[in-house]
């Protein structure tokens, strides 16, 4: 094969024998050579057929990860050929090949047919695409969303991994590391740091993110060709829930109150922001009587403060003696480095009734599903 690359080199001998050049780099820019090549027809295609696979939920062809004979055949071959050309004469540019998926019509059809019943019995896996298959927002692009609305989400490019907040629960629980226990999971200490894009957030072998792993962000020691989108129980309970959800809904009623002034103009705002439209006119209202009646509520309940443990204390057993000991581990970012982000014995009443609605809006399905 690698004679066949041109990376072997021919010499005189007994028996004319072939010989490998020493260089390492000789071999890597030979294959580099090879994969590019006009004479290679599969990486321009599994190139394209990814980004397609990004965009509509499924790629032309039907196994990314197997795009040679045995994998599934194209559903539009044509279509598959042409995206390959195209790609290479417009110099390799991913951006220019998003821009021009997301600028078809094809991509630009709505969710909805005039004629859905029949077209659910003439092509009910969709693969003539005369729709748009709606698809939920993977794990990474939830939670991104999410800080993108609330005015949150930190678009620093590169530098060191950070941790984001997780449940306490899962962040302070024993997990074994090499025949002993590893140290308890902190955060990053400022927000700033903490709400960095999933593409930066460090990820710990054997102790995945709850919100993450809930929404089917597959793990570190996997190959996943294709996410999964399933709809399980505990992605209610994380919505609805969850400190994360919480932190984030409060956040975005503190944008809205410091953008808007009226609750009107704040649930217009809210609208815009989370689905991109203004809401209907029935929506508003019912709405609006829904934060009225959550001010109510709040002006007489206010929440305790509760403070995060600086400490956690572990029980082990000796492994020669077999006898049991505890030691105390101490979480020092929690011991003033830390800055929270605000929580709900924070806020006023309307901000936190505000944060209801942002609680609403962010379980809705017009924002967790792409339509």
């Amino acid at each position: 094969v690698l004679s066949a690359l041109g990376v072997a080199t021919k010499t005189s001998g007994e028996n004319d024998s072939w010989r490998l050049p020493v260089s390492m780099s000789g071999r890597r820019l030979a294959i580099a050579k090879w994969i590019a090549g006009a004479d290679n027809p599969l990486t321009t295609r599994s190139i394209v057929n990814r980004v397609w696979h990004y965009h509509f939920g499924k790629g032309i062809a039907g196994n990314p990860n197997n795009f040679g004979a045995t994998g599934r055949k194209p559903t539009h071959g044509e279509l598959l050929d042409w995206l390959a050309l195209w790609f290479v004469d417009n110099g390799w540019s991913l951006k220019k090949l998003h821009r021009l998926v997301m600028t078809s019509k094809t991509y630009q059809q709505a969710g909805e047919h005039p004629q859905m019943a029949s077209l659910r019995e003439k092509d009910p896996n969709n693969i003539l695409i005369a729709r748009f298959t709606p698809r939920r927002l993977t794990a990474e692009e939830l939670r991104d969303s999410m800080l993108a609305v609330s005015g949150e989400l930190n678009l620093k490019m590169g530098g060191l991994p950070v941790r984001p907040d997780i449940n306490i629960e899962v962040a302070l629980q024993p997990r074994m590391l090499q025949s002993s226990l590893a140290p308890a999971y902190q955060p990053s200490p400022t927000p700033a740091q903490r709400n960095r894009r999933s593409i930066y957030a460090y990820r710990v072998r054997g102790q995945a993110d709850p919100f993450l792993e809930v929404f089917n962000q597959p793990g570190p020691n996997d190959s996943c060709e294709m996410r999964d989108a399933s709809s399980v129980t505990p992605q209610v309970f994380t919505l609805l829930n969850s400190d994360v959800m919480t932190d984030r809904s409060i956040a975005f009623a503190l944008r809205l109150s410091k953008e808007r002034d009226t609750l009107d103009a704040r649930i217009e705002r809210a609208f815009q922001l989370a689905f991109g439209r203004a809401p209907k006119s029935d929506e508003a209202a019912k709405l609006t009587a829904y934060v009225r009646q959550m001010i109510a509520y709040h002006r007489e309940h206010k929440p305790k403060p509760k403070k995060m443990p600086t400490t956690v204390t572990r029980s082990v057993v000796e492994e020669f003696s077999g006898q049991a000991f505890d030691y105390t581990e101490w979480l020092n970012v929690y011991d003033g480095q830390y800055v929270p982000d605000r929580k709900a014995w924070d806020v006023k009443p309307e901000t936190r009734a505000l944060a209801d609605l942002c609680m609403v809006l962010f379980n809705a399905h017009e924002f967790v599903f792409v339509y």
